[in-house]
């Protein structure tokens, strides 16, 4: 069995977030995006593990997955669909069965079901319970079978979303080679299945029932944000002085926080500063990062931002690496706003 994920996009809906990295490298409570995916593969079994990037992409990806072991890294030149992106990968994949993960997911529950779904099926699906299906590709399922895929219908027939993991034997390659374009001019992986279907093909349908995420734009990185940091255990490695810590913290090794007020869960990263502030709860602080005189809930801070002496309290932002959050200047407010940024005053 060999794994893929799908990671060459770098997300507009991200933006501006995404505007120097693929949102596939953006943290989650710490953990990038791909490292998450990369680690749920290996917690399935599956070891030999390629990611499929842009060339602007790769060395944010590698830097990104630099602890999660052997990986194989494969360039997508044109962003021609999922399709596509598998069959950049077809010498990796080498005739073997395939578990496919679209790298911006985010899972709870364990992906080892899409594996046993392919001992009764060419092909396998997740799909998860959404109470807006409208808005995703909709999974129409009978008796743990896919009988039709349909995008983002004005009234589905259904309420389970197709949850961006897919499993399939080797034949399947050979239907996406076969399969036109789309009217975006693309490949489209969700089309081979419909087309598997039309030729007397069974493809299952595995249901997630715990936590989905596919982490796309602000609200929902804010969301799974907050879930993983509610699963922190806590543990404290770097210096904390004069200081009230409680809940669920994790503090790394060279952070330093004094004269601070800690409300659980917060992760606070390598070598961040944190003075005179008030965190948490559901508070990420990245590496490097800086938190002077603040009040900060619900939200999330990259490496080397800076949140200085602000004189209203933070709640439910995020905070890209490098941005400075500060008071205004005598003279008044003072803004650099870039490309589709947000601001709410």
């Amino acid at each position: 069995m060999k794994g893929l994920i799908l990671a060459a996009g770098r997300g507009s809906r991200l933006l501006p977030i995404s505007a120097t990295r693929p949102k596939h490298a953006v943290p989650v409570a710490g953990v990038p995006i791909i490292a998450r995916a990369v680690q749920a593969l290996r917690d399935a079994g599956v070891q030999d593990i390629g990611i499929v990037t842009s060339p602007s992409s790769e060395q944010d990806l590698r830097d990104a997955t630099q602890h999660s072991g052997h990986l194989t890294f494969i360039r997508q030149y044109d962003p021609l669909g999922t399709g596509h992106a598998v069959l950049t990968a077809r010498h990796f994949l080498e005739g073997s069965p395939t578990l496919l993960y679209l790298g911006d997911n985010l899972f709870e529950d364990s992906l080892t079901p899409m594996l046993s779904a392919l001992r009764y099926g060419d092909a396998a699906i997740g799909v998860k319970e959404v109470p807006n299906p409208q808005a995703y590709g909709v999974a129409v399922v009978k008796t743990g079978r896919l009988l039709r895929l349909v995008e983002k219908p004005r009234t589905p027939e259904s309420n389970l979303a197709a949850c961006g993991v897919f499993s399939f034997k080797p034949a399947l390659i050979d239907i996406l080679e076969d399969l036109p374009h789309s009217t975006r001019g693309e490949i489209e992986f969700p089309q081979a299945l419909t087309a598997l279907l039309a030729r007397g093909g069974q493809v299952r349908a595995v249901e997630f029932r715990g936590f989905w995420s596919d982490a796309g734009a602000p609200d929902d990185l804010l969301s799974a944000n907050t879930h993983y940091l509610a699963q922190l255990r806590p543990r404290v490695d770097g210096r904390v002085d004069r200081s009230t810590v409680s809940g669920p913290v994790v503090i790394e090794a060279g952070a330093l926080i004094e004269d601070s007020v800690i409300q659980g869960p917060v992760w606070i990263g390598p070598h961040a500063v944190v003075r005179g502030a008030t965190l948490g709860p559901f508070v990420s602080v990245g590496a490097h990062a800086r938190v002077d005189s603040a009040q900060v809930t619900g939200t999330l801070i990259d490496e080397f931002a800076r949140v200085l002496h602000p004189t209203r309290p933070i709640h439910r932002s995020l905070i890209g690496r490098h941005a400075l959050v500060t008071a205004p200047s005598d003279t008044g407010l003072q803004m650099v706003i870039g490309d589709r940024s947000v601001m709410r005053m």
